[in-house]
């Protein structure tokens, strides 16, 4: 045989070294072992010897002939530890999250060792996901908070100060360490966030938050304004708001909330904003009545500003927690659709039984109780269901339903706009007219409410000429 002709043959075979190994699952991602038998030419002993010497550079996915191998991706020596709090206050270790190299993207596996059994159905049975595990997208920092957290962020770590901007191993980093108190009930890693948990369960049991209550508020307020608040909530929505414990009485167990705040009344958009807040509190009440789970609010007025209190619904008592995922993080996981109405979202669900006709049927009348009070921001993260052991996923309770069409504009200028609901679609129109009489309501009480300004009462009295007109259409 000629030089050439050896030269050829050594070109042609694969090299078979550990690190060749590594370096082809780096580039190909999670790939059966005996794919790479047949690719390397080499037997199984002898991938086995190779992954033995590659120690924690590669994870192991599957069992016997189902067996995948990958490659843990680079920036992170071992697995993240993932934890459940759960409703008593206990940690719960649940699994360990590895980031997988996958060419230019990022994969996730995670080996549960006690994980929720809804975290592998559909397409995540083997525990692997394609790109950052849907059940911690909602962890991810958004509106008011996620602004004032991502610029700390930048600063502490040099990252854009956007967090949607955040690569998957950014976000990873940020959560680790500062992600102690976010919403649902999953803690990453073993370190900070753990810590800091640790610490508000012994600071709770000690009565740390005995002198918590509401006449705090405008002073939490002015730091949340200030950004010196400390990281509380990946809550999203772009109102102002801060989370903390209260305590109505001094020997109460603390509750934990999230407390959204308008402007000073001293400016126009500041009386609007107060309005909207006060509509949000009487738009949870009719709900309630209405026979709807919705989340338990109060308003108060201090310093010179309203504030809506909201009981969290994703906490239980002073340290416990309840897993929450949003329909926008479900449909990422199950359907796919993207956008459209909780309508449209609810039929899909039900159809593939990730939800019970029941849930299905009040997504699709909550729908029509946002169309008929104006609320035109019923966006897939303003709804949110309890993350169960198994599907079928109960709906939690309403929260941000608001006539969110008659907000200031961004520059802080009140609006006049014009209110026209529109005649349901066909398949809807049943569950419109049921909760018609109740938006009605809804419009009636505002007209009423002591506090709210006579412009959004004419606003509200328009609106109820408004629903009056549209159901003599939709009734004849």
């Amino acid at each position: 045989m000629g030089l050439q002709q050896l030269l050829d043959r050594f070109m042609s075979t694969p090299h078979n070294s550990s690190q060749d190994i590594l370096n082809y699952l780096r580039n190909y991602g999670p790939t059966l072992s005996s794919e790479l038998v047949a690719h390397f030419a080499i037997s199984r002993p002898t991938l086995s010897r190779r992954v033995q010497e590659l120690g924690n550079a590669v994870v192991s996915i599957g069992h016997a002939r189902a067996t995948q191998l990958a490659a843990r991706h680079e920036a992170f020596a071992a697995h993240v530890p993932l934890y459940r709090v759960l409703e008593n206050g206990q940690v719960d270790p649940i699994g360990q999250l590895s980031p997988i190299s996958d060419g230019d993207r990022t994969q996730w596996f995670l080996e549960a060792a006690n994980a929720p059994a809804a975290l592998f159905e559909g397409e995540f049975k083997g525990g692997l996901y394609p790109g950052w595990p849907w059940f911690l997208e909602d962890l991810r920092p958004a509106g008011f908070l996620g602004r004032s957290f991502g610029k700390r962020m930048a600063t502490l770590f040099q990252f854009k100060e956007k967090p949607e901007e955040w690569s998957d191993l950014e976000l990873l980093t940020t959560l680790t360490g500062f992600g102690g108190n976010l919403q649902g009930d999953f803690i990453l890693g073993d370190a900070r966030a753990l810590e800091d948990f640790q610490d508000s369960k012994i600071k709770t049991t000690e009565g740390y938050y005995q002198n918590s209550a509401p006449s705090t508020y405008h002073i939490q307020a002015e730091q949340a304004l200030s950004e010196d608040e400390t990281f509380g909530s990946s809550a999203g929505g772009e109102q102002p708001k801060f989370t903390t414990l209260v305590c109505d009485h001094p020997k109460d167990a603390p509750r934990a909330v999230i407390v959204k705040f308008s402007p000073t009344l001293t400016s126009p958009s500041g009386q609007r904003w107060a309005d909207i807040l006060y509509a949000e509190h009487i738009a949870n009440e009719v709900l309630r009545g209405a026979g709807f789970e919705s989340a338990q609010t109060r308003t108060f007025y201090i310093g010179d500003r309203v504030f809506l209190e909201s009981t969290r619904f994703d906490r239980v008592g002073p340290t416990g927690r309840r897993g929450l995922v949003s329909l926008r993080a479900l449909d990422a996981a199950h359907l796919g659709l993207g956008q459209g109405s909780w309508a449209k979202a609810a039929r899909k669900l039900h159809t593939e039984k990730w939800i019970t006709a029941d849930d299905s049927e009040r997504m699709i009348r909550l729908h029509c109780f946002g169309e008929l009070i104006a609320n035109t921001d019923m966006h897939w993260g303003n709804l949110s269901f309890f993350l169960p052991e198994n599907s079928p996923y109960p709906l939690a309770p309403v929260y941000d339903m608001l006539p969110m069409r008659f907000r200031p504009s961004s520059t802080g200028e009140v609006i006049d706009r014009e209110f026209k609901p529109t005649l349901p679609k066909p398949e809807d129109q049943a569950a419109w007219l049921e909760m018609h009489p109740h938006a009605l309501t809804f419009w009636q009480r505002i007209t009423k409410h002591p506090e709210i300004s006579t412009d959004f009462k004419a606003l509200a009295n328009d609106a109820i000429e408004s629903l009056q007109r549209i159901h003599k259409i939709a009734t004849n």
